[in-house]
C-alpha cells in the first residue's frame, strides 16, 4: 500500500478497488446540470416562522462526533447538523448542492471535477477552500484513523486542486455513481486547521447549527449558525437532542409536548401516536432492511446447505408482522428492494418450508437438528421482535435458537462482526452502495466474511454501466448469486417512520434514514 502525501496533488493508490456508493438510478447522470441557483433548496413558503427550539429524541447513546469514525445513529444525526457534505441527498432523493455547486465527469467517468461554493466560513472563522476537501478525504482514507467508510472511498486514486474552488477526483475505475457517495455521513467536510484532539467531543463545520453543549448519553444542544451560507436558514434558533431509550417513554414525551420529534419511531408505537390529538406519524418507503448475519467463516455457517436450511426455515411474513407490525415489505436475502428498478423477481428464496430445511440440514450432516446462539438486542426498530419470530419459525425445522441480548454499545463494539450469528439492520442504500459495503470481499462491513470474486467483479461492472438495461442484467446476476449462496438472511424492508408534533414543519422522513433540519420550523407562537 502506497502512502499518500499532503501535497496539492494527493496520491491515494490502493491494492484493489473497493466499495463505492450509488444513489437513485434516475439521477445518475445529472452531469453538469447540478448547478446552484443560490436558493439552496428553499421551501418557497412565505409564511415560515423563524425561531424556537426543536427537541428530537435519540434512541441510542453517542460515541463520537469525529465524522470519519461515526457509526452510531446519534453520532450521524448530530454531525448532520454541524457539518456540510459536498452534496446532500434530500428526502425526495434529489441532490442538493452543499459545499459543491456543480460537478461533471470526464468522458469515461473515471474522473469527476467539482466546483466549490465561495464565501463559506467554518464555525472557527476559516474560509472554506479546496484544501479543506483534500484534508477531509485524506483523513477519511488514513489507515490509522480506520474509518468504517475508508473502503468505500478507496476508489479515489488522486485528488488534484485546480484552484481554491475547483477540485478533481481521479478514480481507480469508471463510476457513474461517484457524486452520490459523497453524501454519506463520514464524508463531512472539516477545516484543514482543526485541532484534531477536539473532534471527539466537539466539532467545527460549516453546517446550519453550532455545538453548544454535548453530554454523551444525555443530551446535545446546537444553536443557529448566523453565518450559514444558505441565506435565511436555518429557521430554528436551537436544536436539542435528548436521549430517551425506552419506546413507551418516548411516545409519552411526544404526546405531552416535551419533545417534538421521535426519530426512528418503532412500528408498534405508531398507532398510539396516530390516535393522539396533536401528534402525527410520517412514513416513507425505503430500502432500509433487517436481517440476520451468518458467519461464513466457521461452522456451521461455512456449509452452504446449512445456510440454505436457515433460509428455508425463515418465516418472512411472520417476521414482517412481528417486527414491523405488517408495514414495509418482505426481502429476499439481498438489499435490493422490490420497488427498485434493479430488482428482479427471477431469483427468490423458497417459501417458508420447515420440511425442506430439515432435509437440507440432514444433507449438511445434522440429521438430528442443530442448536445455535443468536445475538440480538434493541439495536434498531424490530430487532428483538425479528429474533423471537425467527426462533419460533425455525423450531419446527429442528433449529434450536438460543437468544442472547446485548445492549447497543456492546452489540456494535463487541458482538457484530465478531460473533457468527447476529441480528443486523441497515439504513437504506441503493444497489451499488449496499452491495459494495455489505458484500465486497475487502469491505470492513462484510460481516459474514463472504468472499466471492465473481460477485465483486459484477458489482464493479454495474458501477461503470450507463445503460439501465445492461445494469439491470448485471444486478440480476448479483441477486441470483446471493439468493443461492445465502451469505446472510435479509428478511424485510423497513419503512422510515417519524413521530412528530403536528405543528412541526419541514422535518421529513428520509428514505436513507438521515435527519435534515436546516429547513425545519415550528408553526407555533
Amino acid at each position: 500500500m502506497r502512502e499518500r502525501t499532503d501535497r496539492t496533488i494527493v496520491s491515494a493508490r490502493w491494492p484493489r478497488l473497493m466499495a463505492l456508493s450509488g444513489l437513485v438510478i434516475a439521477l445518475l447522470l445529472m452531469i453538469g446540470a447540478c448547478g446552484d441557483d443560490g436558493e439552496g433548496g428553499s421551501t418557497g413558503s412565505g409564511d415560515v416562522k423563524a425561531g424556537g427550539t426543536l427537541t428530537v429524541t435519540l434512541v441510542s447513546e453517542n460515541n463520537t462526533l469525529d465524522p470519519p469514525i461515526t457509526l452510531g445513529t446519534a453520532d450521524t444525526l448530530i454531525t448532520q447538523q454541524m457539518y456540510d457534505n459536498l452534496l446532500m441527498i434530500q428526502p425526495d432523493l434529489s441532490m442538493k448542492p452543499e459545499l459543491a455547486t456543480s460537478w461533471e465527469p470526464n468522458e469515461d467517468l473515471s474522473s469527476w471535477t467539482f466546483q466549490l461554493r465561495e464565501g463559506v466560513t467554518f464555525h472557527n472563522g476559516k474560509e472554506f477552500k479546496a484544501e479543506d476537501v483534500v484534508f477531509s478525504f485524506n483523513r477519511l482514507l488514513d489507515p490509522v484513523i480506520d474509518s468504517p467508510a475508508r473502503p468505500t472511498f478507496e476508489v479515489i486514486e488522486n485528488m488534484e486542486i485546480i484552484d481554491d474552488y475547483t477540485i478533481r477526483f481521479d478514480l481507480v475505475s469508471p463510476s457513474a455513481f461517484f457524486p452520490e457517495v459523497l453524501s454519506i455521513y463520514q464524508a463531512r467536510i472539516l477545516p484543514s486547521n482543526v485541532d484534531l484532539d477536539t473532534l471527539t467531543l466537539g466539532g467545527v463545520g460549516t453546517g446550519p447549527f453550532i455545538l453548544e453543549e454535548y453530554l454523551p448519553g444525555q443530551r446535545t444542544v446546537l444553536s443557529k449558525n448566523p453565518d450559514y451560507w444558505d441565506e435565511g436558514k436555518p429557521y430554528l434558533d436551537e436544536v436539542v437532542f435528548q436521549l430517551i431509550p425506552d419506546p413507551s417513554t418516548r411516545a409519552e414525551a411526544l404526546k405531552s409536548g416535551d419533545v417534538d420529534v421521535i426519530y426512528q419511531l418503532e412500528p408498534p408505537t405508531a398507532p398510539s401516536i396516530e390516535a393522539n390529538p396533536g401528534t402525527v406519524v410520517l412514513e416513507t418507503a425505503s430500502s432500509s432492511h433487517i436481517g440476520l448475519d451468518l458467519g461464513n467463516w466457521e461452522a456451521p455457517f461455512d456449509n452452504k446447505k446449512v445456510r440454505q436450511a436457515f433460509q428455508a426455515a425463515t418465516d418472512r411474513e411472520a417476521i414482517r408482522q412481528a417486527a414491523l407490525f405488517g408495514r414495509g415489505s418482505i426481502a429476499y436475502d439481498h438489499p435490493i428492494a422490490p420497488n427498485d428498478p434493479m430488482f428482479t423477481d427471477e431469483c427468490k428464496p423458497p417459501d417458508y418450508d420447515p420440511e425442506l430445511a430439515k432435509q437440507l440440514l440432514a444433507e449438511a450432516g445434522y440429521p438430528d437438528g442443530i442448536e445455535v446462539t443468536l445475538y440480538t438486542g434493541n439495536v434498531g426498530p424490530g430487532m428483538l421482535e425479528q429474533s423471537v419470530a425467527f426462533k419460533e419459525g425455525a423450531a419446527p425445522a429442528g433449529i434450536n435458537v438460543n437468544l442472547v441480548q446485548r445492549p447497543e454499545d456492546q452489540f456494535w463494539a463487541n458482538t457484530w462482526l465478531i460473533e457468527n450469528f447476529t441480528v443486523v439492520y441497515w439504513f437504506g442504500r441503493t444497489p451499488d452502495q449496499a452491495l459494495s459495503i455489505q458484500y465486497m470481499s475487502d469491505s470492513t462491513w462484510n460481516a459474514p466474511r463472504y468472499y466471492n470474486d465473481e460477485l465483486d467483479a459484477l458489482i464493479v461492472k454495474a458501477r461503470g454501466q450507463v445503460d439501465d438495461a445492461e445494469r439491470a442484467e448485471t444486478y440480476k446476476q448479483v441477486q441470483c448469486i446471493l439468493v443461492e449462496d445465502v451469505p446472510r438472511l435479509v428478511t424485510a424492508f423497513q419503512p422510515v417512520l417519524y413521530g412528530e408534533r403536528d405543528d412541526v414543519r419541514g422535518v421529513l422522513p428520509h428514505p436513507l434514514g438521515w435527519l435534515i433540519l436546516n429547513e425545519a420550523w415550528l408553526d407555533r407562537e
